[in-house]
């Protein structure tokens, strides 16, 4: 790929605080002194996965060697998971196998990543739940195992899932609901989706056979995003909690911003993206999420997980007849993986 004297206008040239390698090696740092528990938890694997792409985007091999040990007990450690059908938030830890077999040349660790996205694949049609979280989830995995493996295999599952997730849920606008029956452009939910096929398109052959309607609902997801981006106040360059929603409750949310960071430079390194239109959006972006990082490298204003309101056990009826409020309400967290994970993948992005 070249990189164009354009690019450079808006992915380079920093200000010291929102330089890529000073946030990112800070944040990595921070995730390694808080490994991870042994639940296996997508947050967690997709934190991971960024801290290892970013330690070897900066060349940090002292890095990079913690984090590979820190992979050592769960080593060996998915016969339960194997066993069963499996489910698209556990499985997704693949990913942290397989990105320290790209990144070291662990075969074991490879083999055991493959291990669980031959297993996703074989029970493709269970793990799919038509939530648009499942579009990182699944897409993630199955292109990290393409990029260790060279097999077709993982592309064709990722590529027929996206397809059929994008028949489903992308809207008119470009946007997605969280679920079929949903009405509302979640943000976190719309920034897993923007991020898996932001890994996706960028590797899927475009003689693929669902790599047309992939580029087209990636386009008009970008697009739908611009005019949603917030333009000033105090979370100028990032987008809200609901995208679309011009409601008081509303509030700018980091960790959904962050993927649509990451799949804007994606698109834009790799030539699919108008650079005079997009490159102004994204060092917005990036700018504004370095404003939300804290002097340890904790990311504020990250969303509580959601899915959907009768999954809370303290929300009762409190969200029947308001699902606007269900993602207003949610809690904002600091330092929370939802939010160092993407930001982590911006910074090796933008290196």
């Amino acid at each position: 790929m070249n990189r164009r004297k354009d690019d450079e206008t808006y992915l380079e040239s920093w200000p010291g605080n929102a330089l890529p390698a000073r946030i990112g090696e800070k944040a990595a740092r921070l995730f390694a002194r808080r490994p991870p528990g042994t639940d296996k938890h997508y947050k967690e694997a997709c934190a991971w996965y960024g801290a290892l792409k970013l330690a070897r985007a900066v060349d940090d091999t002292g890095l990079l060697t913690v984090l590979r040990k820190m992979y050592a007990p769960f080593a060996g450690s998915y016969g339960e998971l194997l066993s069963g059908a499996g489910h698209v938030d556990n499985n997704v830890f693949g990913i942290v196998p397989l990105q320290i077999a790209i990144a070291t040349g662990d075969v074991q660790a490879g083999n055991e990543g493959l291990a669980l996205a031959d297993h996703q694949r074989t029970n493709i049609d269970t793990q799919m739940r038509f939530a648009i979280d499942d579009m990182f989830m699944i897409t993630a995995l199955q292109v990290q195992a393409w990029r260790f493996s060279g097999s077709s295999l993982y592309l064709d599952c990722a590529a027929a899932a996206m397809a059929r997730y994008l028949r489903e849920l992308q809207q008119e606008d470009g946007l997605f609901v969280h679920h079929r029956d949903f009405r509302h452009r979640w943000g976190r939910g719309n920034g897993w989706v923007a991020a898996g096929m932001a890994e996706l398109i960028t590797v899927l052959p475009p003689e693929h056979e669902h790599a047309p309607r992939i580029k087209e609902g990636y386009a008009a997801m970008m697009k739908g995003l611009l005019p949603r981006q917030v333009q000033e106040g105090p979370g100028a360059g990032l987008w809200n909690q609901i995208i679309d929603s011009p409601d008081e409750r509303n509030w700018p949310e980091t960790s959904g911003s962050a993927m649509f960071c990451y799949a804007m430079i994606t698109g834009l390194k790799h030539g699919l993206l108008q650079r005079e239109v997009f490159g102004p959006a994204v060092r917005r972006a990036w700018l504004g999420l370095c404003r939300y990082v804290t002097p340890s490298g904790e990311v504020r204003n990250v969303s509580k997980w959601a899915y959907k309101p009768y999954s809370h056990p303290e929300s009762g009826d409190k969200y029947d007849n308001d699902e606007a409020n269900y993602y207003f309400d949610r809690e904002k967290c600091t330092g929370d993986n939802h939010g160092q994970a993407p930001l982590l993948w911006c910074a090796a992005a933008l290196l």
